[in-house]
């Protein structure tokens, strides 16, 4: 339903539209930073006015009906759910979250997906109901070698987090990385070297046009015998028939995957129910008004005023 408020001059008007986090709750924390911020929903008629978007997942030519737009703003990482709009405006500028607390809640999620397989939770588990008390072998951390692919913003910062609890971190990225405790790697020879190399393989990458589909047969069979699959990085780089072959033959352990290729996961999909998948819905690293507000109305104010947002896009680089 559309507003009936008609926007103050000293109002600035922001078109908001995500399934994340109501709109109520950026307008509150937005506000507190700056008091002219004025959220309205695609539906409003005053959104025809503004001049930024901050978004997740818009509708195909949302971005484009609102000629005033200057810019938009993805309240995530990733962009792709900008990009593959055919009728994005070629020369809008866009700008990226990148929030150290979802960078930390990734590395927590990638941790936890890890421990619960070195710690042998589910055997633990599965022995309480027949009230067993069972001791397994305890395994090194420096034994096991774990590849982030994509050590970028939030993947370096993940990299480095497996590093500190001692386990070899191998990482892969388009350019060499700096990164404590982390092997980087590049090329095609890098990419080999990872996926035969891990006992754990951990995706963070970006979706582009290169990784899209990247993780079909042929990769899963580079991946060391007895690997464990985690994905956090986005759901249309996985071959999911593909994936579930590598668990079912036995060539892959396990599978902990946060995203998939349709989203929610479809009721019935086999992967609820597959017995080495773990299923996450898409939580990894949520976006929170709370800490990503000032670097969003940073972005905002400096969009309106001709200036890049404070994580600028490369459009025909995909990030």
């Amino acid at each position: 339903m559309s507003s009936q408020k008609q926007p103050d001059q000293k109002d600035i008007l922001v078109v908001y539209h995500s399934s994340d986090a109501p709109m109520e709750k950026w307008q509150e924390w937005l506000s507190r930073l700056d008091p002219r911020i004025r959220l309205v929903a695609l539906d409003d008629e005053a959104s025809h006015q503004a001049e930024v978007m901050i978004t997740w997942s818009p509708p195909y030519g949302a971005i484009a009906a609102r000629p005033h737009l200057k810019g938009v703003i993805s309240l995530a990482q990733g962009v792709d759910h900008l990009l593959d709009d055919p009728s994005l405006p070629r020369d809008i500028i866009i700008g990226r979250l990148i929030d150290p607390f979802m960078s930390e809640s990734m590395a927590e999620w990638v941790m936890l997906a890890i421990l619960k397989q070195h710690r042998d939770e589910a055997a633990y588990a599965a022995a309480v109901p027949r009230q067993e008390w069972i001791s397994l072998e305890p395994r090194i951390p420096s034994d096991y070698t774990v590849s982030v692919m994509g050590i970028g913003a939030i993947g370096g910062h993940v990299a480095e987090k497996i590093a500190y609890f001692g386990f070899n971190v191998l990482g892969w990225s388009r350019t060499e990385k700096s990164i404590k405790g982390v092997t980087s790697l590049t090329g095609d020879e890098g990419f080999a070297h990872c996926l035969s190399q891990a006992d754990y393989v951990v995706s963070v990458l970006p979706l582009t046009a290169s990784t899209r589909d990247i993780y079909d047969a042929s990769v899963f069979q580079q991946m060391k015998s007895g690997a464990y699959f985690i994905n956090c990085g986005r759901g249309l780089q996985v071959m999911e028939d593909d994936l579930i072959t590598a668990l079912d033959n036995g060539h892959l352990s396990g599978a902990c995957l946060d995203v998939f290729r349709q989203e929610p996961l479809p009721t019935g999909h086999p992967l609820w129910s597959h017995g080495k998948v773990t299923v996450w819905p898409h939580v990894s690293a949520q976006t929170s008004p709370i800490t990503a507000a000032k670097q969003v109305l940073a972005s905002i104010l400096a969009i309106r005023d001709g200036k890049p947002p404070v994580n600028p896009v490369d459009i025909s680089r995909g990030y």
